[in-house]
Order: structure tokens, then C-alpha cells, then sequence
């Protein structure tokens, strides 16, 4: 029994030294996982930035205004008696709008007149007067000082018949002021009060002295407003087109009016171009956008395609010796297939195109320059 046992312990002493020649499991994955690992280069396309001279009209939007808009009042002041035309009508100049209640202004120019033949009366009697006493008054009948008073009577007399006669002028016009004419050819686009309201013919401070508005719409223009970085490339006489909604030709124009100041706050420059508007077909009010064609301009340009990211956050890659670098751009449209740069990106950079999806920043590329 003791010789076997003796055995057992033998065999199990010679098994332990076996295993422990071999190495942990644990070192023989970590050998293999510290392998050098080879990264195979992602080939991309590559091109540089062009500096051209850019031909693109300058787009700026903007609003349909008339030429004049006039909120047309009394000029007789009275109860408005009679409105002639409705929002909507075309009007000539000269045409009768609406009237105020005449028959007060009627009284007033006969009672001037009335007066003016009392006064003309009285000048004839007093010069009458005048030329007896200039007789007498040779012959010694009558003293120079009577004289004098007559001829001082015929003098009041007559200054008394031009008194007279623009009170008359005066009740006159007040009368055909009644009757209130459009100053010009337009179209009715606004009514404020209704037959029966008292006007006066001054402001008072108390809400709209007016009673119908005008518009002298067969000259428009459209109001437009451009970046205050197009400042340079904006004159007058600048030609272009407008485009107005609803309307599928463009209307040909030029820049009449530049405003010499920039808006502080939207940081804007106002220009007006103007345009002959047959029939009123374009409202004021309505939309317009403007391309109006200005100098061309030097501009950095690349193709769309280059361009990764969204409308917030745009970048591209650039190639620096083996690797892809994001860089983070601003830029703007030219047409679907060209973005011009403003920042971010020089001439000399090498910008992959059509970038891969699984590219990121430090990703390992091998150039094919297009």
C-alpha cells in the first residue's frame, strides 16, 4: 500500500512540472492582440479653390410702391355731401372725387357780392365828388382842405372796391373747393368716412382728416434692399429686372434712386428702380425681387460637392500630407453646382470631393488629383 501511494505522488509531481513550462493564456492573447496593424489609405479626388471674376447679378428683394400715394381731404371745410368714386376706380386728373354741402359757400359769395356792388357804388359817388371839387377847388369855390377830405373819400372809396372784389374771389373758390379733384391720374385705395361726416380741412389731431386715398399707380417702382456689403457694386442707372408674384414676365428697369444710408439696425442699403405699370396691373404692396446686373467681382470658387455638413455648420476636408483635416467654412450659392467661399479655405489647399461617409477627421487618404 505504501509503495502505491509513493507511485501516485511520483506521477502527479512530474504532470505539474509539464504544465508549468507552458506560458498563461492570458499572455498568449495579449502577444497576439500587439501585432502591428496595417491601415489601408481611403483614395479620394482632390481640387483647389479657382479665384475668377464672377459675372452674377446682384439679388435683392423688396416691396411694389406707386410713384405718389395721397390721402386727399376737404379743402372747404362741411358735412360731406356727395362721395363720387369707390375703392378700386381708376380716376384722371381733374376728376371729381367728392363734395362737401355748397350751400353756405353759395350764401357767402352772394353776400361778397353784394358788398362789391355797395362798394362800386360808393367809389362812383365818391369819384364824382372828387372830379367837382378838382374844378372848384382851381376856381377858389372850395378850400384845398375840402378839397383833400374829398379826394381822401374817393381813394378809400376805391381801395374799399379791391376789398371787394377778393372777398367775391376768395367766397368764389371757397364755393368750387367744394367739389374736391383728383391731382392726379391714379386709382382709389383707400375710403376713411362715409357721406354725412363733418370734415374740416385741417388736421386736428382727433384721427384721419382724410377722406378718400389716391395712388398715382401707372409709374411704380419697386423699394429693394441689399446687403450693405453690395454697397460698392450698386449706382444709378445700374439696369436689371424685376420680378413681381403673379406675374411671369420680368419688367425691365434701372436703379433711379440710391439711398446714401445704410439702415443701422438690418444693415441694409435701400435703391429704387422704376418702371411704367399699364393699367395698374401691379399693386403696390405686392413682393418684388430685383437681379440687377453690377460689375463682375473677384470670388474664390469651389464645386458643391465638396461641401459636407449642414446650412449651419458647413466644412469641408482638406488633404494634409496623408490625412483628412476638417475645416469649418462660410460660404454662399452662385448656382446648383458652384459655392463661393468666404472663409475657411485658400487657393493653395487640397480639397477632397465627394468626400466618403465614413470620413472623419484624421482619416488616412491617398490623393488622386482631378
Amino acid at each position: 500500500m505504501s509503495r502505491y501511494l509513493s507511485f501516485r505522488a511520483l506521477i502527479l509531481v512530474f504532470l505539474f512540472a509539464s504544465c508549468s513550462n507552458e506560458p498563461p493564456l492570458e499572455q498568449t492573447a495579449v502577444a497576439v492582440d500587439e501585432r502591428p496593424k496595417t491601415i489601408a489609405p481611403i483614395k479620394v479626388s482632390t481640387t483647389n479653390a479657382e479665384r475668377i471674376d464672377l459675372a452674377q447679378p446682384l439679388v435683392a428683394s423688396g416691396t411694389i410702391a406707386a410713384k405718389q400715394t395721397s390721402n386727399i381731404g376737404v379743402l372747404s371745410q362741411g358735412v360731406v355731401e356727395k362721395i363720387h368714386v369707390g375703392v378700386g376706380d381708376r380716376v384722371k386728373k381733374g376728376q371729381a372725387l367728392f363734395q362737401t354741402r355748397r350751400i353756405d359757400y353759395q350764401q357767402r359769395l352772394s353776400e361778397a357780392e353784394a358788398q362789391l356792388d355797395i362798394a362800386i357804388a360808393g367809389s362812383a359817388n365818391a369819384e364824382s365828388a372828387f372830379k367837382r371839387y378838382s374844378v372848384l377847388v382851381n376856381d377858389g369855390s372850395v378850400s384845398r382842405a375840402a378839397y383833400e377830405d374829398v379826394q381822401t373819400a374817393f381813394q378809400v372809396a376805391a381801395s374799399q372796391v379791391t376789398l371787394r372784389r377778393t372777398q367775391v374771389a376768395t367766397a368764389r373758390q371757397a364755393l368750387d373747393d367744394t367739389i374736391v379733384r383728383a391731382p392726379f391720374n391714379g386709382a382709389v385705395t383707400a375710403r376713411y368716412v362715409d357721406e354725412g361726416v363733418f370734415m374740416a380741412n385741417s388736421f386736428s389731431g382727433m384721427g384721419n382728416s382724410a377722406v378718400l386715398q389716391i395712388q398715382e399707380c401707372e409709374i411704380a417702382a419697386g423699394i429693394l434692399f441689399a446687403p450693405e456689403s453690395e454697397v460698392g457694386r450698386l449706382r444709378l442707372g445700374l439696369k436689371g429686372n424685376l420680378y413681381v408674384d403673379g406675374r411671369s414676365a420680368p419688367i425691365p428697369s434701372d436703379i433711379i434712386i440710391l439711398n446714401d444710408r445704410v439702415d443701422p439696425q438690418a444693415r441694409t442699403v435701400e435703391f429704387r428702380m422704376a418702371f411704367l405699370n399699364e393699367g395698374c396691373a401691379v399693386r403696390a404692396g405686392q413682393s418684388v425681387r430685383a437681379e440687377v446686373n453690377v460689375d463682375p467681382r473677384p470670388a474664390l470658387v469651389l464645386p458643391r460637392a465638396v461641401l459636407q455638413g449642414s446650412s449651419t455648420s458647413p466644412y469641408v476636408f482638406k488633404v494634409d500630407g496623408d490625412r483628412a483635416r476638417r475645416a469649418s467654412i462660410t460660404f454662399r450659392d452662385i448656382d446648383p453646382v458652384r459655392i463661393e467661399i468666404l472663409s475657411g479655405v485658400s487657393e493653395s489647399d487640397l480639397i477632397v470631393v465627394d468626400p466618403l461617409d465614413a470620413m472623419r477627421d484624421g482619416t488616412v487618404v491617398e490623393t488622386d488629383v482631378s
